[in-house]
C-alpha cells in the first residue's frame, strides 16, 4: 500500500475532511474536530514520506474520534496521540502488509518507501502490533 500525498489528501476529502496545505506558526501540521480541518505547512517537511506520515497521522485522529484541546493535561494529549497513531497504523499500514514486507527480508527503510512513510513511523507501527496487538512474527503454514 503506497500512501501517496495526493492519495492520501483524496481519502480524506472523500471522508469529509477539508485538507489545507498552509503557513503555519509552530506545528507541521495540526486537525480542528469542529470543522473537520487538518491544515499542513508542506515547507516544514523535508520530503514527501514526512508530509505522508504528519497526514495519516492527522487523519487517525479523526478516525478514532481522539482529539484534545491545547490547554489538556500531557496524560490526555499523550492518549489522544496514542490513539490516532494506532489507527493510522491500522488503516495505513495493515498488519498483514507490514509483516509480508518484513518477511521478505527488506529493511526498516525499504519498507518505510514501500508505505511512503518515515522509517520511525514503520518501527512504531511494528512495535504497536507486536507489543500492544501480540502478533507474531511466524510464517503462516
Amino acid at each position: 500500500m503506497y500512501n501517496s500525498l495526493a492519495a492520501v489528501c483524496e481519502d480524506m476529502q472523500s471522508n469529509g475532511i477539508s485538507v489545507v496545505e498552509c503557513e503555519l506558526k509552530s506545528n507541521p501540521s495540526l486537525c480542528m474536530e469542529k470543522g473537520r480541518i487538518v491544515g499542513y505547512d508542506r515547507r516544514k517537511f523535508g520530503n514527501e514520506a514526512e508530509c505522508c506520515t504528519a497526514l495519516i497521522h492527522e487523519d487517525g485522529h479523526f478516525e478514532s474520534g481522539a482529539f484534545y484541546k491545547p490547554f489538556s493535561v500531557y496524560q490526555v494529549k499523550q492518549q489522544a496521540e496514542n490513539k490516532a497513531w494506532r489507527s493510522a497504523f491500522r488503516k495505513r499500514i495493515p498488519w498483514c502488509e507490514l509483516k509480508s514486507e518484513i518477511l521478505k527480508g527488506f529493511s526498516v527503510w525499504e519498507i518505510a518507501e514501500h508505505f511512503n512513510v518515515t522509517a520511525q513511523c514503520i518501527w512504531d507501527a511494528y512495535l504497536y502490533y507486536r507489543d500492544v496487538c501480540g502478533v507474531c512474527m511466524q510464517e503462516d503454514t
